[in-house]
């Protein structure tokens, strides 16, 4: 018996308050054993009382598959994805399962996260009326059992490029823009053969747009809707290459990279933090995993202490020499907090990086010793040569030079200049060393 505390435990706080994403965790018969907040509105009018209810409850019976066969091929594959599309009411839903599995890695249930990707085919009565409809991009075609056009909406005759009238009666074969329509014409096939709808996209290499392509075979023939979906195609692309642009920067850091959100749990990291994971904890990092369970010795008592002011926006930087139990050895590393916000300013998590800087530190403090060595060998030197350099600067001031020969007298005077050069130059080199100091 599933645990329901346990399964909220584990599910971030951004999945569970989701305006997007519809979020359940079934068992391998699909009962629900938590829903958040948009799974809910699936069981709309009884949102609210959905315990006890099975997923099944929310699936269109356009949906033709087992639902206890696919889950339990979900179940088989603990550290696999599997994404499937379904109905539910009015709605078409990509969902992705996956196996949930608690702290010690025992399985607790099947996570199923979900997004809406469009509105369902419409009935054939309503392709009767297309052109009556607010859609401003949705082209409608009905075909008869010959694949001859019976009817089609303005966006269809835009989309052939031809005047109705001269579509009217042609087979689809005969008028279809695109040089690749025997994909297409499979598709319409299946649908028609197994009496099931299809749905499935394109790319239109005549007009360079993306196409969703619902079959909805009947009895008199097939109706087709075609979404254009090219704008949903190029931001879903723009964000996999901002993701795919944002890993790369990840992995040519030379840190050790975790992204953390608010409830602690960790969604991002780079090659060098699994890589550090693996070596110290002898586990595999994975997206979703507990923050704390992975932090080094001597540093969750500094993080537990400021864990509150870095997500209120504060940033931190240390470096700790860490004990790892493993190795048994300590390593200096360089540890950094940083805060994620979003557009309006509001944390929404934080990042974590940190470096292995020993070399670096052993390599400065030895540098710091040699630094110290030297100033003390310069001060030995200067106090030295300081005070037998006073006593010659002295003589020289008791030297008689109107008793001296011309010749003395010459030596004499190159003599008191250079002795005040060197004392000039000690007083210089003792002053450095203070300012070192």
């Amino acid at each position: 018996m599933l645990k329901i505390k346990e399964l909220e435990f584990l599910v971030p706080d951004y999945l569970k308050n989701s305006d997007l994403l519809y979020v359940g965790i079934l068992d391998i018969e699909g009962q629900i054993f938590f829903a958040g907040k948009q799974f809910i509105t699936l069981f709309e009018p009884n949102g609210a009382d959905i315990f006890e209810k099975n997923f099944r409850e929310t699936l269109h019976e356009g949906n033709k598959f087992d639902l206890n066969d696919f889950l339990l091929q979900v179940s088989e594959k603990p550290n696999h994805q599997t994404q499937i599309q379904l109905i539910h009411g009015n709605k078409m839903i990509k969902w992705e399962f996956s196996v949930l599995k608690n702290a010690e890695g025992d399985f607790s249930g099947i996570m199923a996260v979900g997004h809406k990707i469009s509105a369902v085919l419409p009935q054939p009565d309503f392709l009767l009326c297309s052109d009556n409809s607010d859609s401003q991009t949705d082209i409608f075609i009905q075909l008869n059992s010959r694949w001859e056009i019976v009817h089609l909406n303005s966006k269809a005759v835009e989309f052939f490029d031809r005047k109705a009238k001269e579509l009217i009666g042609k087979t689809i074969w005969q008028v279809y823009p695109d040089q690749s329509f025997y994909k297409h014409a499979l598709e319409f096939k299946n649908a028609k053969e197994s009496k099931k709808p299809r749905i499935f996209e394109e790319f239109n290499s005549m007009n360079g747009r993306y196409y969703k392509i619902f079959v909805n075979p009947k009895s008199s023939g097939i109706d087709l809707l075609l979404k254009d979906v090219t704008d949903i195609q190029k931001v879903s692309e723009d964000y996999r290459m901002v993701n795919l642009t944002l890993q790369t920067v990840l992995d040519f850091s030379d840190e050790h990279i975790f992204i953390v959100s608010k409830d602690l749990r960790i969604f991002g990291f780079n090659n060098k933090a699994e890589q550090l994971i693996k070596s110290i904890f002898g586990k595999t990092l994975k997206k979703g995993d507990k923050f704390l369970a992975y932090l080094m010795d001597d540093m969750d008592e500094f993080f537990l202490k400021h864990v509150e002011d870095i997500l209120q926006g504060k940033k931190f930087y240390l470096e700790r020499e860490i004990h790892l139990n493993k190795l048994g050895q300590k390593i200096w590393y360089s540890h950094k907090f940083h805060p994620l916000k979003d557009l309006d300013g509001q944390v929404k998590g934080f990042l974590y990086s940190c470096k292995d800087i020993h070399q670096e530190r052993i390599g400065f403090e030895k540098l710091a010793k040699q630094n110290k060595v030297m100033r003390e060998v310069l001060y030995q030197q200067s106090s030295t040569l300081r005070s037998p350099l006073s006593s010659i600067l002295g003589l020289l001031e008791l030297i008689d030079k109107e008793k001296l020969d011309k010749e003395n007298r010459k030596y004499f005077s190159y003599l008191k200049p250079l002795a005040q050069e060197l004392d000039q130059l000690i007083r210089n080199n003792s002053k450095q060393i203070s300012d070192l100091d």
